[in-house]
């Protein structure tokens, strides 16, 4: 049966471009609607991010075909900022609205509809070409591997034994995070080839700074390497020789908060330097928002070992963002860019400086931002940012997709997958699009694995939580999960981040157990293949750019294309519980070598990658 009215403005058919635009950039629109309508005028209606109209725009017929009428605008958007969209018409019974469904096809409604959202964005200067295609590698250097013996501090807890399991028990009632395993940054610098196994082209490390806390999120000093990760010597020596094999470093920026235990607020006297905590005649005073000092102070999320900066005081503004500062000397020493975090927290103007910054130095540099929700309409603390409106990140982390591939396949949520996917095609900028950090496993998440485990963490105390490990028929069928999320993860848009040791069939719920060690004598060959295999295909140019197209999405079976100017590459998963048969007249297999010829018999709870023509139509039988 025909739809009443086709438009989605993730097909080029309907508009172009597809997804956020420039200001002043000229946007089409096609709308095809059923002849049995006698349409006496048709018009699109923009309204301000508030709710204020700004354009009202006649829809001209341009075509029929098909039984379909085409009405046509083509408008442009001086201003950049969120804006949304509907369409209304009048005929012989009143006036109709035309808005968004929830997965964005067109909804015929006699009252205020629901508006589709177009994202206006200022000039984006760079292209972000060394990036795109690539597949990134995310690393907690303590937990991946000893290389040259560095200084152990004498007031932590070291873990000879590098298979144990991070410490998690309070002491004293508190979690200390002091516990070290040794590994360092010349540890990575030995494993690149084994990294370039896996085709990875960026490498993301978690914060490498001067800090107390084995995770390094409480920053010491802003100039230094941790002496237990290594030394600037090391950290220039992993840059040059990641670089001979044409890999990226990328730095965590942690810019929100300080630790207690740094040169800056030195609150335990541990520095030679007078810190915020020990005078009000500190250089660094002013940095910090003393509520009743010396020990009431504002903290991220009340967390007393996080000191909060005053973002916007010129001096940590200067320090930080100013010519020779803190950015400018990580990427003159060989860093390709920075993954901010919490920025959420940081003030408009602070992130337009630190993005300004990493601009000057190199445009082609990427600021990839820390964001949970849709980046592109995220509201903190009760006012719409503008990451991309204002260009302020180039790329975030893809968390909505993360949660969404996992929803699918646990929960057979496919619809949901689909609309987080055609959600974030019109909603954000393509260059974003193609370098979205996609990641299914990261320090603050359970391993991959675990998320299709039988057992709910909540149901588990901690110390079972600690020893929990999948059995043999969970553990099946959790890495043809693993499997099937992959797949869609490494050929979608984007950049997928594999998060260290998943390669290797790592388990471990939350922090810290997601935070375990790389375990090199226990590396599943199969799941590890399986990655090398997904790295290799990747490298077709059509992961840079290529068109996504949504082919399949019914009975648990998801397939989408990448499609570039005489071929596309095809993704398909049956999270179905019964084998599904799938017509296509010609292709080759990717994972297998294996011809296509007229239909492909895809097994539940697998996946294939299909290397067909981009005029290849598939057909669920």
């Amino acid at each position: 049966m025909m739809d009443d009215i086709l438009y989605n403005p993730c097909l080029p058919e309907h508009k172009r471009p597809v997804g956020a635009v420039k200001r002043g950039e000229e946007v089409a629109v096609t709308v095809k609607i059923t002849e049995r309508y006698a349409i006496a005028a048709i018009r699109l209606v923009l309204y301000e991010d508030g709710g204020a109209q700004v354009l009202e725009i006649p829809l001209t017929p341009t075509e029929s075909d098909g039984g379909y009428r085409y009405y046509q605008a083509v408008f442009s958007v001086s201003a950049p900022g969120l804006y949304w969209y509907c369409f209304a018409f009048n005929d012989v019974y009143g006036i109709h609205y035309i808005g968004a469904g929830s997965d964005l096809d067109a909804v015929l409604t006699d009252r205020s509809p629901d508006c589709w959202q177009l994202t206006v964005c200022g000039e984006f200067a760079g292209t972000l070409a060394r990036f795109k295609g690539r597949t990134m590698y995310q690393i907690m250097v303590d937990r991946f591997y000893r290389g040259r013996e560095t200084p152990i501090r004498p007031d932590v807890v070291f873990h000879n034994d590098w298979n144990e399991i991070p410490e998690y028990r309070p002491v004293h009632g508190k979690i200390l995070n002091n516990d070290f395993f040794g590994g360092n940054l010349s540890g990575v610098t030995k494993k690149l080839d084994y990294l370039k196994s896996l085709s990875v082209g960026i490498i993301y490390l978690n914060p490498i700074f001067k800090a107390a806390s084995n995770h390094k999120y409480d920053t010491g000093d802003y100039l230094k390497i941790d002496e237990m990760l290594g030394n600037e010597d090391d950290f220039i020596e992993l840059c040059r020789e990641a670089k001979a094999r044409d890999i990226l470093i990328i730095l965590d920026g942690v810019f929100n908060h300080t630790g207690d235990d740094s040169v800056y607020f030195n609150k335990y006297g541990r520095y030679p330097t007078l810190g915020a905590y020990q005078s009000l005649d500190s250089p660094y005073f002013s940095w910090y928002k003393f509520i009743n000092y010396p020990d009431d102070y504002e903290s991220w999320w009340g967390i007393k070992t996080l000191p909060r900066v005053s973002q916007d005081n010129p001096e940590w503004l200067e320090f930080i963002t100013g010519p020779g500062g803190v950015i400018e000397k990580w990427l003159r020493l060989g860093v390709a860019g920075f993954r901010l975090d919490v920025i959420d927290e940081l003030s408009d103007n602070f992130l337009d400086l630190i993005y300004r910054r990493i601009k000057a130095v190199d445009p082609e540099n990427i600021v990839i931002g820390e964001v949970w929700e849709d980046a592109s309409n995220k509201v903190s603390y009760g006012r719409r940012r503008r990451y991309f409106s204002d260009n302020q990140v180039d790329a975030v982390m893809n968390y909505p997709l993360k949660n969404a591939i996992i929803a699918y396949l646990k929960y057979d949520d496919l619809s949901g997958l689909r609309r987080t996917i055609r959600h974030l095609i019109n909603n954000y900028p393509k260059h974003a699009l193609d370098c979205l950090m996609n990641h299914l496993g990261t320090h603050d998440t359970m391993r991959l694995l675990n998320n299709f485990t039988h057992s709910s963490p909540e149901a588990l105390s901690r110390a079972q939580q600690a020893h929990y490990r999948l059995r043999d028929g969970e553990y099946d069928r959790a890495v043809r999960m693993l499997k099937m999320a992959t797949a869609i993860q490494y050929t979608l848009p984007g950049i997928p981040s594999l998060y260290y040791g998943d390669e290797t069939g790592a388990q471990g719920f939350r922090d810290p157990f997601c935070r375990n060690t790389f375990n090199w004598n226990r590396i599943d060959a199969d799941i590890y293949n399986w990655y090398r295999s997904l790295g290799k295909i990747r490298q077709d140019p059509v992961y840079r750019e290529g068109f996504y197209r949504e082919e399949v999405a019914e009975n648990g079976v998801f397939a989408f294309s990448r499609i570039a100017s005489d071929y596309k590459i095809v993704t398909i998963t049956n999270n179905g519980s019964n084998d599904t048969t799938i017509a296509m007249t010609s292709g080759i297999d990717l994972l297998t070598g294996l011809p296509v010829a007229g239909h492909i018999v895809l097994p539940e709870k697998t996946a294939r990658i299909i290397r067909t023509g981009a005029d290849v139509s598939l057909t669920l039988l």
